[in-house]
């Protein structure tokens, strides 16, 4: 463990680890950092905290370690594909702890792409594209699988566990998809064209923080698969879009109220108290849902002095992390938006 106990007051815990392999730890440029894990401790990062890395192997150690004086306990560990055994140990771990639980392990399980495209389905405005797992080195089972669910090309490939747009593929064709299956659990999507009325793609990303929502971002590209390296590939020579985006960090009200209704039936049926979605909006005003997990990153920002403004959306992310965790606010309450179910 590592912090200091809040005086006066029982400290809070920060639940950190990931990666059934090894020991989930990985070299991050010259830091060393918990893979699996979200990275929204950041918020709060001079609040004196302990911080407990928990491994596969923890209870083989022999010593558990004590919780009963832990106001907060906070599950950071959120990616649930590759972390099931170490979430498993961390359930129970907290089985029987007195204080708060953010982000129980048992939810973070729940939030696999394809458990929660299921989740989502029947949410007014909200278009939630297929989503199946499927076996690599099996594909006629994989065919089967793709035929039962209705499948129509295009679809898009990933490996389960994977983020940050790494993917096998889109793929037009059926039976190229799973001729390009490898070995182990991948996922199969349905794609669905988001593309907007200029021929580009725009992907929104929301952080659900407690009761509140923070809009992170909104990249444009000239790809489909749209993704952070299009900040400086695509948006950072063209004004025009770095205007439109700006000009959300400049209005109290960046998204439409449709929009917003969507957001909190997200919100209520997702079973996490914080959580990222990544969407696109078709130019019918739908709403098309990319990923919603935990696992998302909100740091870092972009280090071009053009897209300084995408830092409006940390006092109120720390404010409602803050809030989120019992902790009194840093100075003045920022703006906020709640979310109210439709």
């Amino acid at each position: 463990m590592s912090g200091a106990p809040l005086a006066g007051n029982p400290p809070l815990l920060f639940i950190i680890g990931g990666g059934d392999e090894a020991d989930g730890i990985v070299q991050s440029g010259s830091k060393l950092v918990a893979s699996g894990t979200t990275d929204l401790d950041r918020l709060v990062e001079r609040e004196p905290y302990h911080r407990l890395h928990v491994t596969r192997n923890l209870f083989r150690k022999g010593r558990v370690p004590e919780l009963d004086s832990y106001r907060v306990l906070v599950n950071l560990i959120t990616e649930p594909e590759k972390n099931v055994r170490v979430l498993e140990i961390v359930r129970k771990l907290l089985r029987g702890a007195r204080g708060r639980v953010i982000n129980r392990p048992e939810a973070v399980l729940r939030s696999t792409r394809d458990q929660v495209a299921r989740r989502f389905d029947g949410v007014p405005g909200l278009i939630v594209p297929k989503a199946i797992r499927l076996q690599g080195g099996k594909p006629a089972i994989a065919s089967r699988a793709l035929e039962k669910a209705g499948f129509a090309p295009p679809l898009i490939l990933r490996r389960v566990g994977t983020h940050g747009g790494k993917i096998l593929g889109r793929f037009d064709d059926a039976d190229e998809a799973v001729t390009a299956l490898e070995t182990g659990d991948h996922l199969a999507t349905q794609f669905v064209d988001f593309q907007s009325a200029d021929g580009l793609y725009r992907k929104y990303r929301v952080f659900f923080i407690g009761s509140h929502f923070i809009l992170r971002h909104r990249l444009v590209s000239d790809e489909w698969n749209v993704h952070a390296k299009d900040r400086g590939r695509f948006m950072a020579q063209r004004p025009e879009l770095v205007a439109e985006e700006r000009a959300l960090f400049e209005t109290e009200e960046p998204l439409p109220a449709p929009i917003i209704q969507v957001l909190a039936a997200v919100h209520e049926r997702m079973g996490l108290e914080f959580f990222g979605m990544d969407f696109g909006v078709t130019p019918d005003g739908s709403v098309v849902l990319f990923e919603a997990n935990a696992t998302m990153s909100f740091f870092p920002f972009s280090p071009d002095p053009q897209f300084d403004y995408l830092k409006r959306c940390f006092a109120p992310a720390q404010a409602a992390f803050r809030e989120l965790l019992g902790l009194p606010p840093q100075a003045a309450p920022a703006v906020r938006l709640p979310l109210e179910s439709a």
